[in-house]
């Protein structure tokens, strides 16, 4: 674990390959040099205020730039921004902005972030708004304004001029120049939006870019098309002259596509890995989504702590990564994923707290009987909710198998749903047991510890417990580093003897890439994808 601690500190890798030669054909007619990548799901929404999921913020990122960016080393470095300074205090941010235009030549000015995080916050179908209060980037206001106390002119956000950004915060942010990166604080043309009113981000028509890429077109469920932005302050940087995804969402048919030449980029599934992992062109990191078993405390017998841990550590997590998903996986050791954040004694989070909730099957039976006993019932039933696509099937297949073979008088009813299904359900807290996931919006412990708040809307589970909320509390408004990382800690040992969550595994990406293609970067934290970089040899 040290190792792979190491080999994911940074948190963002770049898969480099040695380059050479060129593809042709219809994708690359004309000399174009076009990268063409095959995707599982099509994009769910093009407007950064509501978009949830990854390969929505891939694409959203690849044409919308905002303030900061991160290099290929995982340093966040600046993007739209073209410098900032935090005072003293560091409670006020202020950026200067480059001299950048939008696709349609207007030009982005500080104006352009004001209304969208002024919209964002306001918005209650923006479900990342929470990253605007004390939850994370602590804006003045941001609470007050989302619950209807103060107008949203009082957010701690304004324009000194077309070039100046000035953001106050209730409390100093150590990662706020991470959260910059994240596409809820993505600027938006308030005249191009306002224009296009409903219609907004529902094509290619529909919206107007500022980075690097720009849509041409969005055929829904089969392809998204991307060309070379013009208008781009760093155009000159960009390689690429075509991006295309196609939808693909079986593995084996993206493989044949990557086999035959019509494709550069595909991930494989469990099933794949042993076929191609001896490939040249095979690759392999460690990503930021850990999945995790939720309970839901309205069940009466999951209400129980003994039969919670019992099923928890009930599961050999080793074999579930390496003889079954075999993509690189890692057992999941704690609710903070390994490669989130690094602490002041300069090591991983993960490497630096303790190992939870190891699979001993022996002690899942004891603690098991102990709480049936306790809980007065001799059989306990549970529907178990999980989607149907990699790596959950598969994950929750194995996991059926190891709970119904270890605990006596367990049934399982499995629920299989799609992904949209699954997450639906989620928020109805229609499940007993669910496999769930997430991916970490920034980088630091508090992107997973508050899930699991009284008051956290991801909180599906029901959990509630003063002691966690307090810790967890005291940590996001404390000034000192040192004292702050062992609450956060703290935070997570109550959490995992509590056990309203029992991590599983932290997801591996598995793929096959193009031998002539350079520069893809994936990002355990934010967006998974960046492809300002990728890059195609003559």
């Amino acid at each position: 674990m040290k190792k792979m601690v190491k080999s994911f500190a940074l948190v963002l890798l770049v898969l480099s390959l040695v380059a050479c030669g060129a593809k042709k054909g219809p994708d690359g007619a004309g000399g174009k040099k076009t990268i063409t990548f095959a995707k599982e799901n099509d994009i769910a929404s093009m407007d950064s205020r509501y978009a949830t999921d990854g390969m929505s913020f891939e694409i959203i990122a690849a044409t919308t730039e905002g303030l900061m960016s991160v290099d290929k080393d995982g340093k966040v470095i600046h993007a739209l921004a073209e410098s900032h300074e935090v005072s003293d205090d560091q409670l006020t941010w202020t950026f200067k902005l480059r001299d950048a235009k939008w696709a349609n030549d207007d030009p982005v000015t500080a104006h352009d972030f004001v209304y969208a995080w002024q919209d964002a916050n306001t918005n209650p179908d923006a479900i990342y708004n929470y990253l605007f209060t004390g939850d994370a980037a602590n804006i003045v206001n941001a609470a007050k304004v989302q619950k209807g106390e103060v107008d949203k002119s009082e957010l701690g956000v304004k324009a000194l001029d077309d070039k100046t950004l000035e953001i106050k915060l209730d409390n100093p942010v150590s990662f706020f120049d991470s959260l910059m990166a994240f596409p809820v604080f993505f600027p938006l043309n308030e005249k191009f939006v306002t224009e296009q009113g409903e219609n907004y981000a529902l094509d290619a028509k529909n919206l107007v870019a500022n980075g690097p890429f720009k849509m041409v077109s969005w055929e829904k469920g089969s392809k998204v098309t991307l060309e070379k932005n013009p208008t781009y302050w760093d155009a000159a940087n960009v390689k690429a002259d075509q991006l295309v995804f196609n939808i693909i969402g079986e593995a084996s048919t993206a493989v044949l596509d990557f086999e035959g030449g019509s494709t550069d980029f595909v991930k494989l599934n469990s099933d794949l890995v042993d076929k191609y992992k001896e490939s040249k062109e095979f690759t392999n990191v460690l990503e930021g989504y850990l999945w995790y078993m939720m309970y839901n405390f309205e069940h009466p017998a999951l209400s129980n702590q003994k039969i919670r841990e019992a099923i928890a550590i009930a599961v050999d997590k080793d074999q579930l990564v390496n003889n079954v998903l075999k993509d690189g996986s890692v057992p999941g050791d704690g609710f903070v994923p390994v490669g989130l954040a690094t602490g002041p004694d300069g090591k991983d989070y993960r490497e630096s707290a303790p190992v939870y909730n190891k699979s001993d099957k022996e002690k899942a039976k004891q603690l098991w009987a102990e709480g049936k006993k306790e809980a007065g019932v001799e059989k306990v039933k549970i529907k178990f909710l999980f989607e149907t696509s990699d790596p959950a099937k598969p994950a929750a297949e194995f996991i059926q198998s190891e709970l119904t073979s270890t605990l006596e008088g367990l049934e399982i009813e499995m629920v299989g749903v799609p992904k949209e299904n699954r997450l639906q359900m989620q928020r109805e807290a229609n499940f007993d047991i669910q496999l769930t996931r997430w991916g970490p919006d920034y980088s630091d412990p508090t992107t997973y510890l508050n899930l699991m708040l009284k008051d956290s809307t991801y909180n599906f589970g029901g959990y509630n417990n003063p002691e966690y909320d307090k810790l967890e509390t005291e940590a996001l408004v404390t000034f000192d580093i040192a004292k702050r990382w062992n609450l956060l800690q703290e935070a997570e040992g109550v959490l995992m003897k509590d056990l309203p969550v029992a991590p599983m595994f932290q997801v591996g990406g598995a793929s096959l890439i193009n031998s002539k293609v350079t520069g893809i970067e994936t990002h355990a934290v934010g967006v998974p994808y960046l492809y300002k970089n990728v890059d195609k040899a003559e």
